[in-house]
């Protein structure tokens, strides 16, 4: 039961984070322009803001999903090995945006990215030690 909740989540997120990550960049401007000013008590500078939250949700949804990634992998009883998927999809989901306008690929996405995948996985290890 574990297995399938996990494999679940897991597939709703990727899809969740790959919706967030392909829409144009007039949405995706917009989006995280109109949460910075949700958040304006964080930092007086929106632009500031802003660049900060296009940052870290990078992270934040790597993270996730190599978190969940994992768990299902554990709970289905397959090798963590393929938790190099969240590694390869950092750098393949960055050499989809020139295809999307007004976005384009960025190394240091990709660098962002895999930032959330070792954050994802150190958060990953302890869990699997307890369960």
């Amino acid at each position: 039961m574990a297995f399938y909740v996990c494999l679940i989540l897991t597939i709703l997120w990727f899809f969740f984070m790959t919706y967030l990550s392909h829409q144009d960049g007039e949405h995706t401007s917009r989006a995280s322009r109109d949460l910075a000013e949700h958040l304006r008590f964080l930092d007086t500078d929106i632009n500031d803001l802003n660049g900060k939250l296009r940052r870290a949700a990078h992270i934040v949804v790597f993270a996730v999903f190599t978190f969940l990634l994992g768990l299902t992998l554990d709970f289905g009883g397959a090798s963590l090995k393929w938790m190099i998927i969240a590694a390869v999809w950092s750098y393949v989901d960055e050499t989809t945006k020139p295809w999307i306008q007004g976005r384009h690929f960025s190394w240091f996405d990709v660098g962002l990215n895999l930032i959330g995948t070792a954050i994802g996985s150190s958060f990953l290890f302890p869990v699997l030690w307890i369960v």
